[in-house]
């Protein structure tokens, strides 16, 4: 940014960067409030496409977690609860 940037020169360019016209025509009642608003804030009507849907993957490791849960739960027994 130029050093001889002023305050002024600021406004001016957010106003640009708002509104799409300088402050002079927008006080000049060329453009009506309502339109300048509409061009700032315009809704698409389109819904954003679904995410494309999870494929599945195999666990390349699915053996050995096999083996351990089996280990793990080898010495369980059942035992009904009393009711």
């Amino acid at each position: 940014m130029p050093a001889t940037t002023t305050l002024a020169n600021l406004d001016k360019q957010h106003l640009l960067e708002q509104y799409g016209h300088p402050l002079a025509e927008l006080l000049s009642e060329r453009y009506c409030v309502q339109d300048v608003l509409k061009e700032r804030i315009r809704r698409t009507n389109r819904k954003a496409p679904p995410p494309p849907a999870r494929k599945p993957c195999p666990d390349p490791m699915a053996a050995q977690h096999r083996r351990v849960l089996a280990a793990a739960i080898a010495d369980w027994t059942y035992r009904p609860s009393t009711a």
